[in-house]
């Protein structure tokens, strides 16, 4: 019995410090760092910081265009939810998964395809067209990028509201005579309130956070947010610029903060506001004459959606040169110029399969033991699990790799341990952002598991390891590999972390891909490529968890 509890102490122990490292200890050396100084309390970088016309313009322009982006993915996933659950529309489900493939494509994907099919010297609408009215260098082209990708994240919320309501309060309404628009207002929207306000938050929450797509689009614009603010202060390679770019990311960290506690009580009352356990689907409406018109709709912003950006950057990965479409024009030369002319693809592919891997597989491991504590133990405070691993997931990822910059970069706990420029370092700042998609897919696993199983080897005598190795893994092994593969796929595409802490040798995907688009090869070609290869990486993983998971997890 004292050897069972020991072994469990031991490994229940290192879960608690692992989490302690990764997303508490990061946050208070961010934040320690930044108001003491010489041992003692200040806030001169705050207000140096906000003294910077500059800054104060990139505040304005976040709170502004995030704002705007939330109302336009409103507008896009509101009518959009209601018409996937709610009309008898053909091939409803279907639908769902194409409308929530821009969730799972990374965001400055999508603002490299719109350079390429927008911008107005050479992008291909204009060309095509023969006009330069296209010019995706402006407030609005920012805000239609990053509502076209992040709209993924109110639409899920939605679909998800609706699909657990009980729809007898509808059926009510139609049976007492009310039109669909009027049951729609006065009983569906009410109810999904709640989780349409979580989904806007988060979106808010996202552009906020975001840095690829302003720093593609905004900064030659010149319109500048405050993560490429946080970016450009970071690489002034100053005491003081750092300072600056944590005073500022510490205003982000904070309001991350306040999000996700307004998202937890949100979700929480939206348990009271949506009824649960329906005993039957609702009744479909009929769309009958509108029911072509509305598959047209649909088809057409689809295509504008993702067809559209998806053949821009497979027609400029084609393209040998830029702005010219004709058969002879078009080749591989692209793909063979990455591979043998610029060195650091096998790196940054070595690099990012690496980090990808180990990413998922520690995650899945310490998701695993950190759930277990969640659901299956009665260690006092086990709820705030989930909560605290959340936090670096809603962190901005500018904000969480200057707080693992500053947190290992010269010492650790008074422990001269220095990790600045080195993949442990990038490899522990994914872990941290990723850690949360294990702890809820596995949480989803062991909640599926009676503990009766795990109580009768116990009863037999199984010391607590050999129960978790026995009963616990076999039984959870559809949910670590749905969790492994969740994990995988952002994590091979990650930017906005690595570009803050990525230096020579340490290229990856993503900051090459970056680094061709910005600097040596903004026409395409290489950039293109790289995307291309991400985007079908993407939809392969995507597939293959929904395979493995039986429509479970994935899109």
């Amino acid at each position: 019995m004292n050897k069972r509890f020991s072994q469990a102490g031991i490994i229940l122990s290192a879960g608690y410090i692992i989490l302690f490292i990764l997303c508490i200890y990061p946050f208070i050396s961010l934040i320690g760092k930044i108001t003491f100084i010489d041992g003692s309390f200040t806030l001169k970088y705050f207000v140096k910081a906000f003294q910077n016309q500059a800054t104060l313009r990139a505040v304005k322009n976040t709170i502004l265009i995030s704002i705007a982006t939330s109302t336009l993915g409103v507008i896009l996933a509101l009518p959009m939810s209601w018409l996937l659950t709610r009309t008898n529309l053909k091939g409803a489900n279907k639908w769902r998964s194409l409308f929530c493939l821009p969730y799972a494509i990374p965001p400055y994907i999508g603002a490299i395809a719109w350079i390429y099919l927008a911008n107005p010297s050479n992008g291909i609408l204009n060309v095509l067209t023969g006009s330069k009215l296209l010019n995706i260098y402006t407030h609005s082209g920012l805000i239609w990028v990053m509502a076209s990708s992040l709209y993924a994240f109110i639409l899920l919320s939605l679909l998800a509201a609706l699909d657990r309501m009980d729809p007898s309060l509808e059926e009510a309404a139609r049976l007492s005579g009310a039109g669909p628009l009027r049951v729609f207002k006065d009983i569906t929207l009410p109810l999904i309130l709640p989780s349409l306000f979580s989904g806007i938050l988060l979106v808010t929450l996202a552009a906020s956070a975001s840095f690829g797509v302003p720093a593609m689009i905004g900064n030659p614009a010149r319109i500048y947010l405050v993560t490429t603010r946080i970016y450009t202060f970071q690489k002034m390679g100053s005491l003081s610029g750092i300072y600056q770019s944590g005073a500022l990311s510490t205003i982000l960290l904070i309001m991350a903060v306040l999000v996700l506690v307004l998202n937890q009580w949100i979700l929480k009352k939206s348990k009271f506001q949506t009824v649960s356990g329906k005993s039957s689907r609702p009744s479909l409406i009929e769309l009958g004459t509108y029911h072509k018109p509305v598959l047209a709709f649909l088809s057409l912003l689809f295509s504008v959606l993702f067809i559209l950006p998806v053949c821009g950057i497979l027609v400029t990965a084609l393209n040998k040169n830029q702005g010219q479409f004709s058969l002879s024009n078009f080749g591989l030369q692209n793909f063979t110029k990455l591979f043998t002319e610029i060195p650091e693809t096998p790196t940054a592919f070595l690099n990012s399969t690496l980090l990808a891997i180990g990413t998922a597989v520690f995650c899945c491991i310490v998701g695993m033991v950190l759930s277990y504590i969640q659901w299956k133990t009665r260690i006092k405070g086990r709820q705030s699990v989930e909560v605290i691993a959340s936090l670096p997931y809603s962190t901005p990822g500018t904000v969480l790799a200057l707080a693992f910059i500053l947190a290992f970069s010269s010492n650790f706990l008074g422990l001269p341990i220095s990790l600045y420029n080195t993949l442990p370092l990038i490899g522990m700042a994914y872990a941290a952002k990723y850690l949360n998609f294990a702890i809820r897919t596995t949480g989803d696993g062991y909640r599926q598991i009676d503990d009766s199983l795990a109580e009768a080897a116990r009863v037999s005598g199984a010391s607590w390891f050999l129960t978790l190795r026995t009963i616990w893994f076999p039984l959870m092994k559809p949910s670590l590999v749905a969790s492994f593969f969740l994990i995988l796929m952002p994590a091979f595409s990650e930017l906005t972390m690595t570009i803050l802490l990525t230096g020579p040798g340490l290229e990856t995907v993503g900051t090459v891909l970056f680094q061709l688009q910005e600097y040596a090869d903004a026409s395409g070609g290489g950039s293109a490529v790289l995307a291309l290869i991400i985007i079908c990486a993407v939809a392969g993983v995507n597939l293959l968890v929904k395979k493995l998971s039986k429509g479970k997890y994935g899109l």
